[in-house]
């Protein structure tokens, strides 16, 4: 009767082995799942990085911007044409 038993328990395991083979394969939750979720992971991963280093870019220039009067000078005669009394400017098309 025990032969009998461990018969049943290794066709059980054998069942259970075939599907866990097709789940791995599935196109719903397996291993092409996996790897499309992956791609998207790396692709936010790379934005978030991209977002980081604009951060960092923008930090680096506030802190200029609060220290060096000299570059905000030159940034508003630059950005905004600014013109000071005993200068001139010329536009050129």
């Amino acid at each position: 009767m025990i032969h009998g038993k461990n018969q049943i328990f290794l066709f059980l395991l054998c069942i259970i082995n075939i599907f866990l083979v097709f789940k791995i394969f599935d196109e719903d939750s397996g291993l092409p799942v996996y790897k499309d979720l992956k791609n998207k992971i790396e692709s936010v991963q790379d934005k978030i990085d991209n977002v980081d280093f604009r951060n960092r870019e923008i930090s680096s220039e506030i802190r200029i911007l609060k220290k060096n009067d000299q570059y905000v000078n030159r940034l508003i005669k630059r950005e905004l044409f600014y013109v000071a009394d005993n200068e001139l400017m010329y536009i050129l098309k």
